[in-house]
């Protein structure tokens, strides 16, 4: 630190500026929106993130000297194949990469990257899904490991999840809710694990009108802290209350628009309007509450807008759309045109 002060104080390398110029979510070089004009347009694409140089350019020499000079861990040069993702309301972008066995956390704000590669003493082995909570606090899901770690907003590990007796077997996607209460999807188990804000287990929800869940794999709340569950092999989203009580179910198996073939990560707009990721269709499906399909995003290829066995989808307070662009290894952000909204 005292050598990082030092060449600072004699001006070399810019230290002052490191972080260069504020990070803009939006890309004035991209002009793709759903749908095509001259329809209004509902979503537009923001920004391509393939590494860390998508929101650090100023990443190089200096970086590394001062990687040297703080003992910083340098990031992994971007994704492997990107599957769970959340943002926290500061603007850290949390990306969960089991190929890599890292989760990646990039601060849009401070433009700087970091990987999450240990819970204490033990590496992560095959982290899959990230929710974080209201406080900031971050929640790691790693299938192999059967356990749910719990993140400081810095990265610093406090601990784990306890099952109390209930024993987790491939926990996936997660959720967080208004109450602090982790909604956890355990697709071996067939069912919803609810850990309560004290980290302990709450209750478990089990499929809906006396059908089991066919390998659950991700987990979404709205606004009002309903549930929403991909059942993957059901090919259906199952809508519960927040109480875990079915309400109903949206979507069934077909290869056409409205329709699944592999569905994937899920979220929900501040409308309402329900997401749902297609690894086999490599787009994202817009519903409304009642299963009207509303628009399909996306397409297979690897150009801006398009996808290549897409994975998780994140949808935050501001409706900024995050997804994770699993073999294009990259995340694609997009914006919920609003209403009256425009870029």
């Amino acid at each position: 630190m005292r050598l990082f002060l030092v060449l600072c104080f004699l001006g070399l390398a810019g230290c002052a500026s490191l972080g260069g110029e504020p990070f803009h979510l939006a890309d004035p070089a991209l002009h793709v929106v759903w749908p095509d004009p001259p329809e209004r347009a509902r979503i537009a694409l923001l920004r391509v993130i393939r590494g860390p140089a998508d929101i650090q350019p100023k990443y190089g020499k200096m970086h590394k000297l001062l990687t040297l000079v703080t003992g910083e861990e340098p990031p992994a040069e971007g994704f492997a194949a990107p599957a769970g993702i959340t943002v926290d309301a500061g603007r850290i972008l949390y990306v969960a990469d089991p190929a890599a066995r890292v989760v990646h956390r990039y601060d849009l704000a401070e433009r700087s990257v970091t990987d999450i590669t240990h819970a204490g003493d033990a590496a992560l082995v095959s982290p899959v899904g990230v929710a974080v909570g209201g406080d900031g606090t971050l929640y790691v899901t790693d299938s192999v490991l059967a356990q749910i770690f719990i993140y400081r907003r810095d990265g610093k590990f406090l601990g784990t999840l306890h099952d109390d007796g209930h024993e987790l077997q491939r926990p996936a996607g997660i959720a967080v809710n208004s109450r602090d209460e982790k909604i956890v999807a355990d697709v071996l188990a067939q069912k919803l694990i609810v850990f309560g804000a004290d980290n302990h287990f709450l209750r478990e929800i089990t499929g809906g009108t006396g059908d089991a869940f066919n390998r659950p794999v991700s987990v979404a709340v709205d606004r009002n802290d309903n549930i929403y569950v991909t059942d993957a092999m059901n090919f259906t989203i199952r809508v519960f209350s927040k109480d875990g009580t079915y309400r109903r179910s949206i979507g069934d198996i077909g290869d056409a628009p409205g329709y699944f073939a592999r569905p994937k990560g899920v979220a929900v707009d501040s409308d309402l309007h329900l997401y749902v990721v297609d690894a086999t269709f490599d787009n994202f499906q817009i519903f409304d509450q009642t299963g009207k399909l509303l628009l399909f995003v996306g397409g297979s290829g690897d150009k801006p807008g398009e996808f290549s066995l897409p994975s998780g989808i994140f949808i935050d307070r501001n409706d900024t759309i995050y997804v994770a662009d699993s073999q294009n290894r990259r995340v694609q952000i997009f914006q919920y045109l609003k209403e009256g909204k425009q870029l």
